[in-house]
């Protein structure tokens, strides 16, 4: 995720990465998440990709978006507000990268 984020800070943007926990599939993820998220973010930013991390046997324990922004601090609103509206668990984690690593809560 570093090399993500540090190719986002040589493009003057900025990188975050979010942990929703919970089994959500792609489809889902895209449904629900990912979508909103692109048109909430607009001309901000975009949501660059995703995935879902399997645990024991085929069992999804998370998934995550890799999201770029334009502008850190309204890119992180617009990020909060829209997975809130989403109903994304509450302990949902949004990971900056830099300058420094921080996990932010939703």
């Amino acid at each position: 995720m570093l090399g993500f984020a540090a190719e986002a800070a040589d493009l003057g943007q900025h990188f975050f990465y979010v942990l929703i926990r919970g089994p959500v599939g792609p489809a889902e993820r895209g449904e629900k998440y990912e979508d909103p998220l692109a048109d909430a973010l607009g001309d901000l930013g975009e949501v660059t990709g995703g995935g879902s991390q399997l645990g024991d046997g085929d069992a999804i324990e998370y998934c995550g978006l890799d999201v770029v922004v334009n502008d850190c601090g309204r890119g992180l609103s617009v990020i909060r507000a829209c997975l809130r509206s989403c109903h994304a668990p509450a302990d949902t984690v949004i990971a900056e990268y830099l300058p420094a690593f921080r996990e932010l809560p939703l």
